[in-house]
């Protein structure tokens, strides 16, 4: 079996929003002072234009995540942290929103 790493969600952290991705995709935002998921932000489903690869987290630290998509682009703020997202963060997600499992 092997050893790799095969951690596919991180948090991307920044002064005032998290940013959840799963490999390069955003599949949450949430508000870091009321811990309220936004449902309507324009990051969300878009990919990344670039993330660092797993164990290289902290040499992303004051860069900022771009994504794109065919009608949006969006630049965060400068990451002050990168993590695992706990768990139950996963819930929040907006995949399960979509497929009707949590309230949109």
């Amino acid at each position: 079996m092997s050893n790799a790493n095969r951690r596919q969600h991180r948090m991307f952290e920044t002064l005032h929003t998290e940013y959840h991705l799963r490999l390069d995709e955003c599949v949450g935002v949430r508000d870091k002072h009321s811990g309220e998921w936004y449902r309507d932000h324009p990051a969300l489903r878009l990919r990344a234009i670039q993330v660092p690869s797993v164990g290289a987290d902290s040499e992303f630290i004051g860069r900022r995540l771009q994504f794109w998509g065919e009608c949006d682009d969006v630049t965060t703020s400068p990451v002050i942290g990168v993590d695992r997202p706990q768990r139950a963060s996963l819930r929040g997600y907006i995949s399960l929103a979509c497929a009707g499992e949590i309230a949109a």
